[in-house]
């Protein structure tokens, strides 16, 4: 009775908070996978699944999770706070001594790629294998049988990795000719893939996508975006291909004030155009991150506080009520970062917490959707550029986890400001254009990570000594 009462409170609230959609929508139905622990630094950040029972899960906090029998348990096999682990990739075979897998890591210069061959049980640096140009970080990872390729960063000069011998051996390409910063990677076979990012190497341009059809040897630009109105900068953040000819990426709006549009990349002939599809009703700051689709049809876009789900290609979207642990009412959450399918009847989604879908072909639920507005507002930071310090005004309309970081152009973190939970009300953020050990950092471009509630966003600034 108790858990029915939170429900209809919860459903109440909404009724009064956000406006409803009222569109009757048949989807799949997530479900919350109530034994594993919600993310303890606000989210993670890649999964990957050979089969129906062997999974691992990673995060920036440094942790490796793995499940062997399709997510009835899990286990933390690996932790190490000192490797920010932003990407995860498996050989479709195993080792002599068990599975064979990679992590990638950001904000991590120098130790970049981790390896297992065991599982998970165990896992080196084996940064030193790369030879030729060595990535700032490694945001996204896949693997086809014998071969794997990384590609990064965010941060950072854009380069792809690349094993053909089961990760022995690795070889760095860097490709500023045709991209400025790159955050995923998605190959078909061993020949065919793509990698995208944006033209801009410090949170400008737009999205561009790359194509390969010699497994990465060379690679040329298929797309770029053009600039939704309303967006500083954009570039592609996450791929999803349900079929060979279908596929989409996600677009972010990185250092965004405003609230554009949401808005994805699809292509319906295997990559050889993409045309722009807009998410009417996902309007954060920041667009997008984590995109995924269990069908050519059925799929979801999330990131910044709002997840939406489309049955139709793209062409109308209905935005998910936030699952609440507390009632049950609600899918997924809005920190959403990676959807992986398994197969056309399983996937998984992982942001803040981990979530699963089973049986899609049979079970469809009706959602009601709704606008979710995000609970907070940044201003400009001011001044900019500054030589003595700048502040950054922000207000949050509900009780939030605040985190705010100082990073330079290449990923490295200068500055923690303490995490504080804030209640409503505006707030200012000062920075000095010191670093942790209390010394003037050099003059230069820096970006601020701000980490508040269920949405990361970014703010780039000149200091000038």
């Amino acid at each position: 009775m108790k858990k029915v009462l939170s429900a209809l409170c919860a459903l109440c609230a909404l009724a009064f908070i956000v406006p409803a959609v009222f569109a009757q929508v048949e989807v799949p139905q997530w479900e919350y996978v109530d034994n594993f622990p919600d993310a303890p630094g606000g989210r993670y950040d890649d999964m990957v699944f050979l089969d129906t029972q062997r999974g691992w899960i990673v995060s920036t906090q440094g942790e490796i999770w793995h499940t062997s029998n399709g997510g009835d348990s899990w286990t933390r096999q690996h932790v190490d706070n000192s490797a920010p682990y932003r990407s995860v990739a498996f050989r479709e075979e195993d080792g002599p001594f068990g599975e064979v897998g990679w992590a990638g890591t950001v904000f991590n210069p120098g130790s970049v790629l981790w390896e297992t061959r065991d599982g998970g049980e165990h896992w080196i640096d084996i940064s030193h294998r790369i030879s030729g140009d060595l990535p700032e970080g490694i945001c996204g990872m896949w693997s086809v049988g014998n071969f794997a390729w990384g590609v990064g960063a965010f941060h950072g000069d854009p380069t792809i990795i690349k094993s053909s011998d089961g990760g022995m051996t690795w070889k760095g390409t860097a490709v500023g000719g045709v991209a400025g910063a790159l955050i995923d990677v998605y190959f078909q076979d061993e020949n065919k893939g793509f990698a995208v990012g944006g033209t801009g190497d410090n949170l400008d341009g737009v999205a561009v996508i790359l194509k390969t059809l010699d497994g990465g040897e060379t690679w040329e630009q298929a797309f770029t975006s053009t600039l939704t109105p309303g967006a500083n900068s954009e570039w592609g953040w996450k791929i999803s291909f349900p079929t060979d000819d279908v596929g989409y990426v996600s677009v972010e709006y990185p250092g965004s004030s405003n609230q554009p549009t949401a808005k994805l990349l699809k292509t319906e002939d295997g990559g050889e155009t993409w045309r722009e599809v807009f998410i009417h009703g996902s309007t954060a700051g920041a667009g997008l991150q984590g995109l995924g689709f269990i069908s050519e049809t059925t799929g979801w876009a999330s990131g910044r506080g709002i997840t939406s789900v489309t049955t139709d290609g793209g062409d109308t979207w209905t935005q998910l009520p936030h699952y609440s642990p507390f009632s049950d009412f609600g899918q997924l959450d809005g920190r959403m970062n990676r959807f992986f399918t398994v197969n056309d009847t399983l996937a998984y989604a992982v942001g803040q917490r981990l979530y699963k879908l089973s049986g899609h072909n049979q079970v469809a639920t009706a959602v009601e959707g709704s606008i979710i507005p995000e609970s907070f507002t940044l201003d400009a930071t001011f001044p900019n550029p500054f030589t003595d310090s700048m502040t950054l005004s922000y207000t949050l309309d509900e009780s939030s986890r605040v985190r705010v970081r100082v990073i330079d152009v290449l990923g490295r973190i200068h500055k923690h400001f303490p995490v504080q939970v804030q209640t409503p009300g505006a707030y200012e953020l000062t920075w000095d254009g010191r670093d942790d050990a209390g010394t003037r950092v050099a003059s230069g471009n820096y970006i601020l990570l701000i980490d508040i509630g269920e949405s990361m966003e970014t703010k780039r600034v000149v200091f000038l000594k």
